[in-house]
Protein backbone atom coordinates (compact mmCIF):
# COMPACT_ATOMS: atom_id res chain seq x y z
CA UNK A 1 0.00 0.00 0.00
CA UNK A 2 1.57 3.57 -0.71
CA UNK A 3 1.75 5.93 2.13
CA UNK A 4 -1.01 8.64 1.98
CA UNK A 5 0.79 11.71 1.19
CA UNK A 6 0.39 14.91 3.14
CA UNK A 7 -0.35 18.31 1.34
CA UNK A 8 3.67 19.11 1.43
CA UNK A 9 4.30 15.73 0.37
CA UNK A 10 1.50 16.26 -2.75
CA UNK A 11 3.41 19.74 -3.85
CA UNK A 12 6.73 17.95 -3.46
CA UNK A 13 6.16 14.96 -5.48
CA UNK A 14 4.34 17.49 -8.03
CA UNK A 15 7.70 19.33 -8.85
CA UNK A 16 9.87 16.32 -8.73
CA UNK A 17 11.04 14.85 -12.27
CA UNK A 18 12.46 11.31 -12.02
CA UNK A 19 14.48 9.59 -14.75
CA UNK A 20 13.41 6.10 -14.93
CA UNK A 21 16.19 3.70 -16.32
CA UNK A 22 14.85 0.12 -17.07
CA UNK A 23 15.64 -2.32 -19.96
CA UNK A 24 11.94 -4.12 -18.66
CA UNK A 25 8.56 -2.40 -20.10
CA UNK A 26 6.47 -3.97 -17.75
CA UNK A 27 8.87 -2.80 -14.85
CA UNK A 28 9.12 0.37 -16.43
CA UNK A 29 5.34 0.77 -16.59
CA UNK A 30 5.36 -0.29 -13.37
CA UNK A 31 7.36 2.12 -11.72
CA UNK A 32 5.88 4.72 -13.75
CA UNK A 33 1.94 4.09 -12.20
CA UNK A 34 3.63 3.92 -8.52
CA UNK A 35 5.07 7.34 -9.14
CA UNK A 36 2.26 8.69 -10.30
CA UNK A 37 0.14 7.73 -7.40
CA UNK A 38 2.36 9.26 -5.41
CA UNK A 39 1.87 12.46 -7.36
CA UNK A 40 4.89 12.38 -9.69
CA UNK A 41 3.79 14.19 -12.63
CA UNK A 42 7.38 14.39 -14.42
CA UNK A 43 8.78 11.04 -15.44
CA UNK A 44 11.05 10.54 -18.14
CA UNK A 45 12.19 6.91 -19.36
CA UNK A 46 14.83 4.98 -20.89
CA UNK A 47 15.14 1.70 -21.71
CA UNK A 48 18.93 1.31 -20.98
CA UNK A 49 21.76 2.89 -19.65
CA UNK A 50 22.97 4.80 -22.72
CA UNK A 51 19.79 6.34 -23.04
CA UNK A 52 19.45 6.65 -19.48
CA UNK A 53 22.78 9.09 -19.88
CA UNK A 54 21.61 11.00 -22.70
CA UNK A 55 18.07 11.66 -20.83
CA UNK A 56 19.84 12.32 -17.85
CA UNK A 57 21.99 15.28 -19.53
CA UNK A 58 19.19 16.52 -21.99
CA UNK A 59 15.94 16.61 -18.87
CA UNK A 60 18.29 16.80 -15.94
CA UNK A 61 16.02 14.91 -13.47
CA UNK A 62 16.49 15.34 -9.94
CA UNK A 63 16.41 11.89 -8.65
CA UNK A 64 17.43 8.74 -10.79
CA UNK A 65 15.90 5.39 -10.30
CA UNK A 66 17.93 2.88 -12.81
CA UNK A 67 18.05 -1.50 -12.91
CA UNK A 68 21.50 -2.71 -12.31
CA UNK A 69 21.73 -4.92 -15.18
CA UNK A 70 21.02 -3.67 -18.92
CA UNK A 71 22.86 -3.99 -22.04
CA UNK A 72 24.78 -2.26 -23.94
CA UNK A 73 25.08 -0.23 -20.54
CA UNK A 74 24.08 -1.35 -17.59
CA UNK A 75 22.92 1.28 -14.24
CA UNK A 76 26.36 0.94 -12.83
CA UNK A 77 28.76 1.97 -15.46
CA UNK A 78 25.73 4.80 -15.93
CA UNK A 79 25.85 5.49 -12.49
CA UNK A 80 29.42 6.23 -12.74
CA UNK A 81 29.00 8.08 -15.74
CA UNK A 82 26.46 10.70 -14.78
CA UNK A 83 29.00 10.85 -11.11
CA UNK A 84 31.87 11.96 -13.55
CA UNK A 85 30.20 13.40 -16.59
CA UNK A 86 27.49 15.09 -15.21
CA UNK A 87 28.45 18.95 -14.06
CA UNK A 88 30.39 19.03 -17.26
CA UNK A 89 27.23 18.52 -19.08
CA UNK A 90 25.28 21.05 -17.15
CA UNK A 91 23.27 18.32 -15.39
CA UNK A 92 23.88 17.62 -11.50
CA UNK A 93 26.28 14.87 -10.88
CA UNK A 94 25.35 14.49 -7.14
CA UNK A 95 21.96 13.70 -8.34
CA UNK A 96 20.31 10.79 -6.03
CA UNK A 97 20.03 7.67 -8.32
CA UNK A 98 18.25 4.73 -6.35
CA UNK A 99 18.96 0.86 -8.10
CA UNK A 100 16.59 -1.19 -8.17
CA UNK A 101 17.81 -4.94 -8.70
CA UNK A 102 17.28 -8.86 -8.14
CA UNK A 103 20.68 -9.10 -6.74
CA UNK A 104 20.75 -8.87 -3.47
CA UNK A 105 23.89 -10.05 -2.03
CA UNK A 106 26.46 -7.78 0.09
CA UNK A 107 28.75 -8.43 -3.33
CA UNK A 108 26.12 -6.53 -5.44
CA UNK A 109 25.38 -3.96 -2.59
CA UNK A 110 29.13 -2.99 -2.22
CA UNK A 111 29.82 -2.74 -6.02
CA UNK A 112 26.57 -0.57 -6.06
CA UNK A 113 28.10 1.69 -3.54
CA UNK A 114 31.13 1.76 -5.10
CA UNK A 115 30.01 2.76 -8.53
CA UNK A 116 28.05 5.65 -6.71
CA UNK A 117 24.50 4.63 -6.01
CA UNK A 118 22.37 6.07 -3.38
CA UNK A 119 20.12 3.88 -2.48
CA UNK A 120 19.83 0.20 -3.61
CA UNK A 121 16.09 -1.32 -3.35
CA UNK A 122 15.14 -5.03 -4.03
CA UNK A 123 12.88 -6.49 -6.37
CA UNK A 124 10.01 -6.78 -5.94
CA UNK A 125 9.76 -3.43 -5.06
CA UNK A 126 6.65 -1.90 -2.92
CA UNK A 127 5.11 1.08 -3.35
CA UNK A 128 6.02 2.21 0.22
CA UNK A 129 9.57 1.50 -0.11
CA UNK A 130 10.16 3.32 -3.32
CA UNK A 131 8.39 6.30 -1.50
CA UNK A 132 10.68 6.31 1.47
CA UNK A 133 13.38 5.58 -0.50
CA UNK A 134 12.60 8.87 -2.58
CA UNK A 135 11.60 10.60 0.49
CA UNK A 136 15.14 9.97 2.12
CA UNK A 137 17.26 10.82 -0.95
CA UNK A 138 16.02 13.91 -1.66
CA UNK A 139 15.21 14.90 2.12
CA UNK A 140 18.16 13.61 3.63
CA UNK A 141 21.67 14.61 1.27
CA UNK A 142 24.50 12.48 1.44
CA UNK A 143 28.05 13.70 1.64
CA UNK A 144 30.05 13.16 -1.49
CA UNK A 145 33.29 12.88 -2.35
CA UNK A 146 35.62 13.41 -5.06
CA UNK A 147 38.72 11.76 -5.51
CA UNK A 148 40.55 10.89 -9.23
CA UNK A 149 38.50 8.34 -10.58
CA UNK A 150 35.76 8.56 -8.04
CA UNK A 151 33.06 10.45 -7.68
CA UNK A 152 29.77 9.89 -5.37
CA UNK A 153 28.65 9.07 -1.52
CA UNK A 154 31.45 8.07 0.65
CA UNK A 155 32.68 5.07 -0.63
CA UNK A 156 32.72 3.87 2.97
CA UNK A 157 29.73 4.59 3.75
CA UNK A 158 26.96 1.38 4.39
CA UNK A 159 24.31 0.77 1.65
CA UNK A 160 22.23 -1.84 2.68
CA UNK A 161 18.79 -2.90 0.46
CA UNK A 162 15.50 -1.58 2.09
CA UNK A 163 12.83 -4.05 1.80
CA UNK A 164 9.37 -3.79 3.23
CA UNK A 165 8.51 -3.87 6.80
CA UNK A 166 11.95 -2.84 7.45
CA UNK A 167 12.16 -0.40 9.87
CA UNK A 168 15.07 1.08 8.98
CA UNK A 169 13.89 1.36 5.59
Amino acid sequence: MTPVPTKADAEFFRKLKVLVVEDSAEMRRLLAALLESMGVKQIVEAHDGLKGLDAFVEHRPDIVITDGAMQPMDGYEMTRSMRAAGAAEGANPDVPILMISGHIGRESIVHARDQGVTDYLPKPLSASVLYEAIVAAVSKPIHFVETPGYRGPSPTRRLATRSAGDPAA
